[in-house]
Protein backbone atom coordinates (compact mmCIF):
# COMPACT_ATOMS: atom_id res chain seq x y z
CA UNK A 1 0.00 0.00 0.00
CA UNK A 2 2.15 2.87 -1.42
CA UNK A 3 1.22 6.25 0.11
CA UNK A 4 3.53 8.62 -2.45
CA UNK A 5 5.65 11.61 -1.43
CA UNK A 6 4.91 12.78 1.55
CA UNK A 7 5.78 16.56 0.42
CA UNK A 8 2.87 15.96 -2.43
CA UNK A 9 0.06 14.28 -0.70
CA UNK A 10 -2.90 14.47 -2.23
CA UNK A 11 -5.51 12.51 -0.11
CA UNK A 12 -5.80 11.30 3.29
CA UNK A 13 -8.61 8.66 3.73
CA UNK A 14 -9.68 9.18 7.56
CA UNK A 15 -11.46 5.76 8.95
CA UNK A 16 -12.93 6.11 12.67
CA UNK A 17 -13.77 2.85 13.89
CA UNK A 18 -15.29 1.09 16.75
CA UNK A 19 -15.78 -2.57 17.42
CA UNK A 20 -15.86 -3.34 13.49
CA UNK A 21 -13.00 -4.93 13.20
CA UNK A 22 -13.74 -7.16 9.97
CA UNK A 23 -15.43 -4.41 8.53
CA UNK A 24 -12.69 -2.51 8.72
CA UNK A 25 -11.01 -5.21 7.53
CA UNK A 26 -12.54 -5.37 4.00
CA UNK A 27 -13.05 -1.72 3.77
CA UNK A 28 -8.85 -1.55 3.97
CA UNK A 29 -8.72 -4.07 1.92
CA UNK A 30 -11.09 -2.88 -0.64
CA UNK A 31 -8.75 0.53 -1.01
CA UNK A 32 -5.79 -1.38 -1.27
CA UNK A 33 -7.50 -3.52 -4.39
CA UNK A 34 -8.99 -0.23 -5.78
CA UNK A 35 -6.23 2.32 -4.44
CA UNK A 36 -5.92 5.80 -6.11
CA UNK A 37 -3.47 6.96 -8.70
CA UNK A 38 -1.88 9.50 -6.67
CA UNK A 39 -0.15 9.67 -3.93
CA UNK A 40 -2.59 8.55 -0.74
CA UNK A 41 -2.76 7.68 2.88
CA UNK A 42 -5.20 5.98 5.12
CA UNK A 43 -5.43 7.68 8.63
CA UNK A 44 -7.55 4.88 11.12
CA UNK A 45 -8.28 6.23 14.30
CA UNK A 46 -9.70 3.62 17.03
CA UNK A 47 -12.11 4.51 19.31
CA UNK A 48 -11.29 2.17 22.13
CA UNK A 49 -11.84 -0.93 20.52
CA UNK A 50 -12.65 -4.38 22.43
CA UNK A 51 -12.42 -6.85 19.86
CA UNK A 52 -9.14 -6.50 18.46
CA UNK A 53 -9.25 -4.33 16.02
CA UNK A 54 -5.94 -2.29 16.73
CA UNK A 55 -3.67 -5.40 16.94
CA UNK A 56 -5.19 -6.79 13.84
CA UNK A 57 -4.53 -3.96 12.23
CA UNK A 58 -1.33 -3.08 12.66
CA UNK A 59 -0.34 -6.85 11.50
CA UNK A 60 -2.85 -7.07 8.35
CA UNK A 61 -2.20 -3.51 7.30
CA UNK A 62 1.12 -2.28 8.33
CA UNK A 63 1.73 1.00 6.12
CA UNK A 64 -1.68 1.89 7.90
CA UNK A 65 -1.62 5.26 10.25
CA UNK A 66 -3.36 3.75 13.07
CA UNK A 67 -4.03 5.78 16.01
CA UNK A 68 -5.99 4.81 19.48
CA UNK A 69 -7.87 6.60 21.59
CA UNK A 70 -8.41 5.43 25.52
CA UNK A 71 -11.56 5.71 25.74
CA UNK A 72 -14.73 6.19 23.02
CA UNK A 73 -14.55 10.10 22.06
CA UNK A 74 -16.85 9.85 19.76
CA UNK A 75 -16.86 10.36 16.03
CA UNK A 76 -16.41 13.99 15.92
CA UNK A 77 -13.70 14.05 17.81
CA UNK A 78 -11.53 11.30 16.15
CA UNK A 79 -12.13 12.77 13.42
CA UNK A 80 -10.39 15.64 14.41
CA UNK A 81 -7.34 13.91 15.37
CA UNK A 82 -7.29 12.07 11.64
CA UNK A 83 -7.27 15.86 10.75
CA UNK A 84 -4.74 16.68 12.60
CA UNK A 85 -2.42 14.27 11.14
CA UNK A 86 -3.20 14.53 7.81
CA UNK A 87 -1.21 15.47 5.26
CA UNK A 88 -3.32 15.25 2.18
CA UNK A 89 -4.83 18.32 -0.41
CA UNK A 90 -7.92 16.70 0.04
CA UNK A 91 -9.29 14.71 3.14
CA UNK A 92 -11.85 11.96 2.61
CA UNK A 93 -14.33 10.84 5.90
CA UNK A 94 -15.28 7.49 5.45
CA UNK A 95 -17.55 4.84 7.38
CA UNK A 96 -15.23 1.82 8.31
CA UNK A 97 -18.34 -0.26 6.90
CA UNK A 98 -17.76 0.30 3.07
CA UNK A 99 -16.38 -0.97 0.44
CA UNK A 100 -14.49 1.13 -2.38
CA UNK A 101 -15.24 0.42 -6.24
CA UNK A 102 -12.43 0.71 -8.98
CA UNK A 103 -11.99 4.36 -9.85
CA UNK A 104 -14.33 6.00 -7.05
CA UNK A 105 -11.69 7.79 -5.58
CA UNK A 106 -10.05 9.10 -8.95
CA UNK A 107 -13.25 10.27 -9.34
CA UNK A 108 -14.13 12.26 -6.58
CA UNK A 109 -10.06 13.55 -6.48
CA UNK A 110 -10.20 14.68 -10.21
CA UNK A 111 -13.67 16.14 -9.82
CA UNK A 112 -12.31 18.44 -7.12
CA UNK A 113 -9.25 19.26 -9.26
CA UNK A 114 -11.65 20.09 -11.77
CA UNK A 115 -14.06 22.22 -9.82
CA UNK A 116 -11.97 24.97 -7.52
CA UNK A 117 -15.33 26.62 -6.72
CA UNK A 118 -16.64 23.28 -4.72
CA UNK A 119 -16.03 22.76 -1.23
CA UNK A 120 -17.13 19.35 -0.54
CA UNK A 121 -18.44 16.22 -2.60
CA UNK A 122 -20.19 12.96 -1.93
CA UNK A 123 -20.24 9.88 -4.10
CA UNK A 124 -23.16 7.57 -4.82
CA UNK A 125 -24.21 5.06 -1.69
CA UNK A 126 -25.10 1.61 -2.56
CA UNK A 127 -26.55 -0.90 -0.37
CA UNK A 128 -24.44 -4.88 -0.44
CA UNK A 129 -27.05 -5.95 -3.08
CA UNK A 130 -26.42 -3.13 -5.30
CA UNK A 131 -29.35 -1.03 -4.82
CA UNK A 132 -29.04 3.07 -4.07
CA UNK A 133 -29.18 4.12 -0.77
CA UNK A 134 -29.66 7.81 0.40
CA UNK A 135 -26.80 9.92 -0.30
CA UNK A 136 -27.50 13.45 0.02
CA UNK A 137 -30.23 15.54 1.77
CA UNK A 138 -31.36 18.99 2.73
CA UNK A 139 -31.00 20.21 6.40
CA UNK A 140 -32.85 19.09 8.59
CA UNK A 141 -35.96 21.82 9.44
CA UNK A 142 -38.16 21.78 12.72
CA UNK A 143 -41.12 20.17 10.51
CA UNK A 144 -39.24 17.84 9.22
CA UNK A 145 -38.15 16.10 12.46
CA UNK A 146 -41.34 16.02 13.43
CA UNK A 147 -43.20 14.15 10.89
CA UNK A 148 -39.48 12.47 10.70
CA UNK A 149 -39.42 11.06 14.65
CA UNK A 150 -42.48 11.70 16.57
CA UNK A 151 -46.31 10.83 16.33
CA UNK A 152 -46.85 13.57 14.12
CA UNK A 153 -46.06 10.64 11.13
CA UNK A 154 -49.21 8.78 11.91
CA UNK A 155 -50.89 11.51 11.27
CA UNK A 156 -49.31 12.78 8.20
CA UNK A 157 -48.26 16.19 9.16
CA UNK A 158 -45.61 17.95 7.77
CA UNK A 159 -44.98 15.26 5.17
CA UNK A 160 -43.90 17.45 2.55
CA UNK A 161 -41.43 18.90 4.46
CA UNK A 162 -40.11 15.60 5.50
CA UNK A 163 -40.08 14.60 1.61
CA UNK A 164 -37.80 17.67 1.35
CA UNK A 165 -35.14 17.03 3.93
CA UNK A 166 -34.63 13.14 2.26
CA UNK A 167 -34.63 14.44 -1.13
CA UNK A 168 -36.62 10.92 -2.41
CA UNK A 169 -37.49 12.55 -5.72
CA UNK A 170 -33.96 13.21 -6.43
CA UNK A 171 -32.34 11.56 -9.57
CA UNK A 172 -29.89 9.34 -8.26
CA UNK A 173 -27.62 9.22 -11.30
CA UNK A 174 -27.51 13.23 -12.24
CA UNK A 175 -24.74 14.96 -10.48
CA UNK A 176 -26.17 17.75 -9.05
CA UNK A 177 -25.74 20.55 -6.26
CA UNK A 178 -26.91 19.82 -3.10
CA UNK A 179 -26.74 20.89 0.64
CA UNK A 180 -25.26 18.07 2.19
CA UNK A 181 -23.49 15.01 1.50
CA UNK A 182 -23.59 12.27 3.74
CA UNK A 183 -20.56 11.92 5.58
CA UNK A 184 -20.08 7.80 5.52
CA UNK A 185 -18.15 9.19 2.25
CA UNK A 186 -17.21 12.86 2.43
CA UNK A 187 -14.55 14.75 0.68
CA UNK A 188 -13.68 17.65 1.07
CA UNK A 189 -10.07 20.05 0.69
CA UNK A 190 -7.92 20.27 4.01
CA UNK A 191 -7.58 24.46 3.36
CA UNK A 192 -11.32 24.28 3.71
CA UNK A 193 -11.21 22.66 7.18
CA UNK A 194 -8.64 25.30 8.49
CA UNK A 195 -10.99 27.78 7.10
CA UNK A 196 -14.42 27.10 8.73
CA UNK A 197 -13.15 24.45 10.81
CA UNK A 198 -12.87 20.76 12.41
CA UNK A 199 -15.73 18.90 13.07
CA UNK A 200 -17.90 20.19 16.24
CA UNK A 201 -16.92 18.04 19.43
CA UNK A 202 -20.55 18.52 20.74
CA UNK A 203 -21.66 16.25 18.61
CA UNK A 204 -20.74 13.22 20.15
CA UNK A 205 -22.04 11.01 16.99
CA UNK A 206 -24.85 12.27 14.19
CA UNK A 207 -25.23 14.99 12.62
CA UNK A 208 -21.59 16.19 12.72
CA UNK A 209 -21.05 15.72 8.99
CA UNK A 210 -24.64 18.26 8.62
CA UNK A 211 -22.82 20.96 11.01
CA UNK A 212 -19.79 20.37 8.61
CA UNK A 213 -21.80 20.84 5.51
CA UNK A 214 -23.80 23.92 6.81
CA UNK A 215 -20.56 26.03 7.52
CA UNK A 216 -19.26 25.19 4.48
CA UNK A 217 -22.45 26.16 2.42
CA UNK A 218 -22.40 29.46 4.37
CA UNK A 219 -18.63 30.13 3.88
CA UNK A 220 -19.79 30.29 0.41
CA UNK A 221 -18.70 26.77 -1.28
CA UNK A 222 -20.32 24.56 -3.52
CA UNK A 223 -21.01 21.08 -2.07
CA UNK A 224 -21.65 18.36 -5.13
CA UNK A 225 -23.00 14.86 -5.52
CA UNK A 226 -21.03 13.17 -7.63
CA UNK A 227 -22.71 9.80 -8.83
CA UNK A 228 -20.11 8.35 -11.33
CA UNK A 229 -18.24 7.59 -7.86
CA UNK A 230 -19.92 4.89 -6.58
CA UNK A 231 -19.11 3.33 -2.50
CA UNK A 232 -20.57 0.63 -0.72
CA UNK A 233 -22.06 1.33 2.58
CA UNK A 234 -23.28 -1.83 5.07
CA UNK A 235 -24.81 0.82 7.26
CA UNK A 236 -24.87 1.31 11.11
CA UNK A 237 -22.88 -1.41 11.93
CA UNK A 238 -20.90 0.70 15.09
CA UNK A 239 -24.12 2.03 16.31
CA UNK A 240 -26.00 -0.95 16.01
CA UNK A 241 -24.81 -2.51 18.46
CA UNK A 242 -26.55 -0.02 20.76
CA UNK A 243 -29.72 0.40 19.14
CA UNK A 244 -31.65 2.81 21.97
CA UNK A 245 -28.42 4.62 23.02
CA UNK A 246 -27.93 5.14 18.74
CA UNK A 247 -31.55 6.38 18.45
CA UNK A 248 -31.41 8.87 22.16
CA UNK A 249 -27.44 10.35 20.52
CA UNK A 250 -29.19 10.72 17.06
CA UNK A 251 -31.93 12.95 19.19
CA UNK A 252 -29.69 14.86 21.19
CA UNK A 253 -27.19 15.65 18.12
CA UNK A 254 -30.26 17.04 16.13
CA UNK A 255 -31.43 19.16 18.83
CA UNK A 256 -27.61 20.55 19.09
CA UNK A 257 -27.83 21.35 15.71
CA UNK A 258 -31.24 23.25 15.72
CA UNK A 259 -29.21 25.00 18.85
CA UNK A 260 -26.64 26.38 16.78
CA UNK A 261 -28.58 27.29 13.84
CA UNK A 262 -31.86 28.49 15.38
CA UNK A 263 -30.78 29.40 18.35
CA UNK A 264 -31.50 28.24 21.81
CA UNK A 265 -34.77 29.78 22.83
CA UNK A 266 -36.23 28.90 20.09
CA UNK A 267 -34.97 25.34 19.80
CA UNK A 268 -36.14 25.45 23.38
CA UNK A 269 -39.72 25.74 22.70
CA UNK A 270 -39.13 23.13 19.71
CA UNK A 271 -38.14 20.63 22.36
CA UNK A 272 -41.14 21.46 24.46
CA UNK A 273 -43.45 20.03 21.05
CA UNK A 274 -40.63 17.36 20.01
CA UNK A 275 -39.63 15.35 23.21
CA UNK A 276 -43.10 14.44 24.51
CA UNK A 277 -44.16 14.07 20.44
CA UNK A 278 -41.14 11.61 20.34
CA UNK A 279 -42.45 9.38 23.34
CA UNK A 280 -46.25 9.08 22.27
CA UNK A 281 -44.69 7.99 19.24
CA UNK A 282 -43.05 5.27 20.68
CA UNK A 283 -46.00 4.16 23.17
CA UNK A 284 -47.80 4.22 20.09
CA UNK A 285 -45.09 1.75 18.36
CA UNK A 286 -45.47 -0.53 21.16
CA UNK A 287 -49.37 -0.80 21.21
CA UNK A 288 -49.13 -1.32 17.22
CA UNK A 289 -46.89 -3.83 18.39
CA UNK A 290 -48.47 -5.80 20.91
CA UNK A 291 -51.60 -5.63 18.62
CA UNK A 292 -49.56 -7.67 15.76
CA UNK A 293 -47.82 -9.67 18.17
CA UNK A 294 -51.10 -11.10 19.13
CA UNK A 295 -52.76 -11.74 15.66
CA UNK A 296 -49.01 -13.33 14.45
CA UNK A 297 -49.77 -15.70 17.06
CA UNK A 298 -53.24 -16.43 15.92
CA UNK A 299 -52.43 -17.29 12.00
CA UNK A 300 -49.00 -18.80 13.15
CA UNK A 301 -46.59 -16.03 11.48
CA UNK A 302 -43.24 -16.55 13.16
CA UNK A 303 -41.84 -13.91 10.97
CA UNK A 304 -44.27 -11.34 11.50
CA UNK A 305 -43.81 -12.39 15.73
CA UNK A 306 -40.36 -11.77 15.59
CA UNK A 307 -40.55 -8.51 13.57
CA UNK A 308 -43.53 -7.26 16.42
CA UNK A 309 -41.20 -8.15 19.07
CA UNK A 310 -38.00 -6.51 17.77
CA UNK A 311 -40.30 -3.29 17.56
CA UNK A 312 -41.63 -3.37 21.19
CA UNK A 313 -37.86 -4.00 22.36
CA UNK A 314 -36.56 -1.28 20.29
CA UNK A 315 -39.42 1.45 21.86
CA UNK A 316 -39.63 -0.01 25.46
CA UNK A 317 -35.31 0.05 25.35
CA UNK A 318 -35.66 3.91 24.42
CA UNK A 319 -38.16 4.69 26.87
CA UNK A 320 -36.47 2.71 29.79
CA UNK A 321 -33.07 4.80 29.22
CA UNK A 322 -34.76 8.43 28.23
CA UNK A 323 -34.21 10.66 30.76
CA UNK A 324 -37.65 12.26 31.66
CA UNK A 325 -35.25 15.16 34.24
CA UNK A 326 -33.88 15.94 30.79
CA UNK A 327 -36.93 16.20 28.96
CA UNK A 328 -37.27 19.85 28.29
CA UNK A 329 -33.41 20.53 28.52
CA UNK A 330 -31.84 21.28 25.22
Amino acid sequence: MSIGNIKKMKLSVIIVSWNVCQELLDCLRSIQENPPSHSYEIIVIDNASTDGTADTVKRAFPAVYLFTNRDNRGFAAANNVGILKSRGQYILFLNPDTIIHPRSLDTLVRFMDDNKDVGACGAKLLNLDGSHQDSVRCFPSFRSALHRHTAFKYIGIFKSNYKKWTMKDHDNNRQMDVEQVMGAALMTRKSIIEQVGPMDEDFFMYYEEVDLCYRIKEAGWRIVYVPESEITHLGGRSAGQIPADKRIMAMTSLLIFFKKRRGKIITGLFACIFKPALVIGDIIDISAGIIKYVFSLLIFNRKERRKSVGKIKKSVELLSKYSWLSLYRV
